[in-house]
């Protein structure tokens, strides 16, 4: 199972993001042992199970949506050939990434994997930290959704 751990600024607790299949995740308060969001490729769940689409609280008090609220974009294909690699534009998304294909991200002057090879991430890109990169030996195809 993939994680990423990051340590809030402000409450210094600490969240992880945890790939529980290769379609779903959820973010987690680990400091407090708490799941805050499960993820898959078509519905977002609050701790309590209760779907986003259809939380009540998500409105604001005059029935609309609020600012933050994003829609997803819809799905676009991406074909790295083989050893290659193709620059993820600048966003949030999920990636479902080919059988051979992983997310690497720029840390610290060198590109290290966020993902193994054919999985499902959430990926924030600045349009120049994250890439997917093509271990096969021919070209495939990964999938990206924009979230935000």
């Amino acid at each position: 199972m993939g994680k990423i751990r990051v340590v809030g600024d402000a409450s210094k607790k600490e969240y992880q993001l945890l790939e529980e299949t290769a379609s779903e995740f959820k973010i987690k308060n680990a400091t407090d042992a708490v799941d805050i969001l499960k993820v898959d490729s078509t519905t977002v769940t609050d701790a309590s199970g209760v779907k986003l689409s259809s939380h009540g609280s998500r409105h604001r008090a005059d029935g609309a949506d609020p600012e933050w609220y994003v829609p997803f974009g819809s799905d676009t294909t991406v074909t790295v050939s083989a050893g290659g690699t193709y620059t993820i534009p600048k966003g949030m998304y999920y990636v479902k990434c080919g059988e051979n294909t992983k997310v690497q991200i720029y840390i610290g002057g060198a590109w290290a994997d966020l993902t193994t090879t054919g999985a499902l991430a959430l990926v924030a890109s600045d349009g120049s930290n994250a890439r997917l990169y093509n271990t096969g030996t021919a070209g495939e195809s990964s999938t990206l959704r924009r979230v935000a």
